[in-house]
């Protein structure tokens, strides 16, 4: 199934998330704005229709055209531009069976993970992402892919690699990462028939 895009609120500001499976543009002709030349040159046709899956989502929120850019900028991620102005913050995601992109305002970073629900991170794979604390916790798997997830969206929200994942941590109430705080929406979503988990961070501004 198609999953409609839906307008969720964060801190008193709104963000739009939608989701598309991969089998709806397998054959579609018709190219989104923001593609990447480099990963449309790809040897790869699942690269490059996972790639095309992902800009048509995001194009069915951004109100982006030709001539847009999108831009990770570091301690900004996903930006869009328009005229050398950002008109929009922005972060994609990819799963085997489809993409989800999510908008927000220009002054709101954000960034999103899309995983199947029956994703296991392995202990090794774990354990690159956990501080010392958080390795003496004891997580089951269906947590261990949330803190993955949610450490891989305010990553991308940031505009840095895992490299930092280490350094973003969760005090009971939310999440820390470069000196500011982040909260977590989480939306289940059967796409192809698979059951998956979106994670969405976006930064806190005011104490609520």
């Amino acid at each position: 199934m198609l999953h409609n895009a839906s307008k969720i609120v964060s801190s008193q500001k709104s963000f739009t998330i939608h989701f598309v499976e991969h089998s709806a543009h397998s054959e579609d002709t018709n190219n989104p704005p923001l593609l990447d030349p480099k990963i449309m040159a790809s040897r790869s046709p699942k690269r490059r229709l996972h790639h095309i899956s992902g800009r048509h989502a995001l194009s069915k929120i951004s109100q982006s055209r030709d001539g847009d850019t999108l831009q990770i900028v570091p301690d900004m991620g996903g930006c869009l531009v328009r005229d050398g102005r950002i008109f929009a913050r922005c972060s994609i995601s990819h799963s085997d069976y489809g993409a989800v992109a999510v908008v927000a305002p220009s002054d709101m970073p954000v960034g999103v993970d899309l995983e199947p629900r029956n994703r296991k991170v392995s202990q090794g794979a774990f354990n690159l992402i956990l501080n010392e604390e958080e390795q003496n916790d004891v997580h089951d798997e269906h947590s261990r892919l949330r803190i993955w997830m949610s450490k891989e969206a305010i990553s991308k929200a940031l505009g840095i690699g895992m490299s930092i994942s280490k350094d973003i941590t969760h005090d009971g109430k939310s999440w820390t990462a470069m000196g500011s705080r982040w909260s977590i929406n989480s939306h289940d979503v059967k796409i192809s028939d698979v059951d998956h988990i979106a994670v969405i961070a976006s930064r806190i501004t005011e104490e609520t």
